[in-house]
């Protein structure tokens, strides 16, 4: 065998877990028919919170008169943002490549498709084989039956990474974390943007309450939303006509650029060589065992092609997960996963919502703290937002959902509370730095536990 592991693809579960198998001892190597990285570096969440970091500063000069602080005169370079956002990758990407020569680890170039259990077929030529092989391929945006893109009218994330103009008007279709982050960035460059979601909700499967705050502060941002709305009947001219229904509601609009959030599709298409005996369900995806293990022993898939979430953490996790498998056989564990919404402001979230405790029948007790209560959203000037903490009867908690500056880095310790099955009272002496946010968790886990102080 030329390698102990193979992973085909480089994203967050390709890289990362070829990293810690090399750190077990395992002869590694990672097929890559792209840069190092995958969506996540090239085309996805770096990318894009780079960009949101230049818009972050345009809000918030925007917001200096309301705190003594007043700005005459500035300037936005298109040009300075996309060449800042190529420094990051690129800079990320050779670290990736040092990481992989530090480890010992071969970058293979090309497309790999499984051709055996042992066995990786490179552009349709190179034969590799390893005694373990993980398919770590990913996924690509989703386009709708009757709107593709063109590049120039209709596109994906893709194209507006480049920044080459701001268009006057855009229309994102799909209001999850792509769509709303992206609506953001054009929305403080200049354009008019307009959201639809033909689900009732933004963000559609969190929590409603939660989802309902985030929207209420992005239309204070100057965004059109439409929820529970669908659209049809392009029409291409200058500008990009659709038809909008909302219930018994009817109209149109004209758009200048289109940008399609509509979800992703896996990276799956003819990753497994004919009469290999592996199939793919009704969606694309990879079946596999608890262990991610496909019905061939010895190949495993992970991330994005084995189905939602489709998180670049979930897919990292899941392949130091199947490394774990090979040397020990420890089972993998698949536990809630965190996820987060880069928004100004930002949308954390994890384990189950309100309406999903209740549906399951559950009683629930709800913990609440609003960000306007607590002293150091006040002192920073981030009033808006929301900690939202679901428990059972006993006050185990089931789920957390923050809305709010900096709701990415506070979630980890309820994630950590719900993975562990904690509950609310476990919080009660744990010593919270003051003034700080995360003192607001304090206080929503302490309306559960009846320990607060300010609500």
């Amino acid at each position: 065998m030329d390698h102990d592991l193979l992973f085909i693809g480089a994203g967050p579960a390709g890289y990362e877990g070829a990293i810690a198998a090399a750190k077990k001892g395992l002869k590694t190597a990672v097929v890559e028919m792209d840069l190092p990285g995958g969506t996540c570096l090239q085309r996805g969440c770096i990318p894009t919170k780079a960009i949101l970091h230049s818009v972050k500063a345009v809000k918030q000069i925007g917001d200096f008169a309301k705190i003594g602080v007043h700005v005459e005169k500035y300037g936005v370079s298109l040009e300075e943002i996309a060449r800042r956002k190529v420094r990051i990758i690129s800079k990320q990407t050779r670290g990736i490549e040092i990481l992989f020569k530090q480890h010992g680890i071969q970058l293979i170039k090309g497309r790999g498709q499984v051709t055996g259990a042992n066995s990786v077929l490179v552009d349709g030529q190179k034969e590799v084989t390893a005694r373990h092989i993980v398919v770590a391929t990913g996924s690509k945006p989703a386009e709708l039956p009757f709107l593709k893109w063109d590049g120039q009218q209709v596109v994906s994330s893709d194209e507006l990474l480049n920044l080459e103009s701001v268009p006057a008007t855009m229309l994102v279709v799909g209001a999850g974390a792509v769509g709303l982050e992206w609506a953001l960035i054009y929305s403080y460059l200049g354009s008019k943007v307009t959201v639809v979601e033909i689900m009732e909700t933004i963000v559609p499967g969190s929590d409603r309450e939660i989802a309902a705050i985030l929207k209420n502060e992005l239309i204070k941002q100057n965004i059109t939303i439409y929820t529970g709305t669908a659209i049809s009947n392009p029409r291409r001219g200058e500008r990009l006509g659709l038809d909008f229904r909302q219930g018994e509601k009817h109209w149109q609009e004209e758009f200048h650029k289109v940008l399609l959030a509509v979800g992703r599709l896996p990276n799956s298409t003819g990753i497994f060589a004919p009469g290999l005996g592996l199939g793919l369900d009704p969606k694309g995806f990879i079946p596999v065992s608890p262990n991610l293990e496909t019905a061939v022993p010895g190949i495993f898939a992970c991330g994005d092609v084995v189905g939602p979430p489709m998180l670049a953490h979930k897919a990292s996790h899941q392949a130091m997960a199947i490394v774990d498998f090979i040397v020990g056989k420890r089972p993998v564990v698949h536990l809630s996963q965190p996820a987060a919404i880069f928004t100004f402001p930002e949308m954390a979230t994890v384990g189950l919502s309100e309406d999903q405790a209740r549906q399951d029948g559950r009683k629930v007790t709800i913990g609440r703290f609003p960000y306007a209560a607590g002293s150091r959203a006040n002192a920073i000037d981030e009033k808006s937002g929301l900690v939202k903490v679901i428990a059972a009867e006993d006050h185990t908690i089931l789920g957390a959902h923050i809305v709010g500056a900096e709701a990415g880095e506070l979630l980890p310790l309820l994630a950590y509370a719900v993975m562990r099955g904690l509950k609310a009272e476990d919080f009660k002496e744990l010593v919270f730095i003051h003034p700080t946010l995360s003192e607001n968790l304090w206080e929503a886990l302490g309306e559960i536990g009846k320990f607060s102080i300010h609500i």
